[in-house]
């Protein structure tokens, strides 16, 4: 999803790649690899004794490896219920090489391709009535989970929402929490089931946090997020949804401020802005002046 890092980082995961193929006795099937935000993780298809299987290996500096990211993927495999359609985690392993602790992950490989290679969905999809009852159903099994992980602190929304949204009154505790896969983006869900992909940042977020989040990462396809709105309408169109929007807009404006999706930079404080009117009215005039519409 972005683009390689740096000569010497993309030397060193590419290593580590190969050392974790050759531990899980793996073998890549290309020279096509998927890499994280600033080459933090990188993944590959690898071929096994039993078919197609997908390799991804993050990296952190010594002893900062220990926190959410790195172990999402296998707490997704204890705790995320068997009904919400994921690739399963078949091994996993880590060790260190320099400055630099490293986890490699085997999963199996997800069949369907994805929505989008970009978090942003740039074109229309027309995908099935099926497809966004699964979805649905699915964000509803995860929110259920009881967990202690956190996808997003408390503390990070005073600070966050305040300066991001540039509006020091804004309220910042949300009504209620619940359980987040924490990046539910076009990237991260096929366009069969959908399978859901990359779970290291699943925990507790502000309540409807992935419809929002899925919502505004649509903003470049008006009608696919059309659909988004109206299959989430009973959580988007509340106070509470409204507040997971403003809460994934600080996010997403966050970003633009170290030089990512500048693209969508004004979109994004003109949403916020918008929404920031709107406040916590009545769901009714609100729904009446803009049926299942953004701002």
């Amino acid at each position: 999803m972005f683009s390689p890092p740096e000569f010497r980082t993309e030397a060193r995961m590419l290593e580590a790649c190969d050392f974790a193929a050759f531990g899980f006795a793996v073998h890549p099937t290309g020279d096509r690899f998927i890499w994280g935000w600033r080459g933090r993780t990188v993944g590959c298809e690898v071929a096994t004794e039993q078919g197609r299987a997908w390799l991804r290996v993050q990296a952190a500096p010594i002893a900062k490896g220990n926190g959410r990211i790195w172990d999402g993927t296998l707490t997704a495999s204890q705790f995320i219920p068997a009904s919400v359609r994921r690739p399963k985690l078949l091994a996993w392993h880590d060790w260190t090489q320099g400055t630099f602790d490293y986890r490699a992950e085997l999963t199996e490989f997800a069949d369907g391709p994805v929505c989008s290679t970009d978090p942003f969905l740039r074109r229309e999809l027309d995908l099935p009535d099926e497809w966004w009852r699964s979805l649905r159903v699915t964000l509803a099994a995860i929110g259920d989970v009881d967990t202690d992980r956190v996808t997003l602190s408390q503390s990070y929304l005073d600070r966050a929402l305040p300066t991001y949204l540039e509006a020091p009154n804004v309220p910042t505790v949300p009504a209620r929490w619940a359980t987040a896969h924490g990046d539910c983006h076009w990237a991260n869900l096929t366009t069969d089931g959908p399978v859901v992909l990359d779970w290291e940042g699943w925990g507790r977020a502000p309540f409807g946090y992935d419809a929002a989040l899925l919502a505004t990462h649509t903003m470049f396809a008006p009608e696919t997020e059309a659909r988004v709105r109206i299959e989430f309408a009973a959580t988007l169109d509340t106070p509470e949804g409204r507040f997971a929007e403003l809460t994934v807009l600080a996010e997403l404006i966050q970003t633009t401020t170290r030089g990512d999706n500048l693209d969508a930079a004004d979109e994004l404080r003109e949403r916020a802005r918008c929404l920031l009117r709107i406040g916590t009215g009545s769901e009714a005039d609100i729904a009446a002046a803009n049926p299942g519409q953004p701002c």
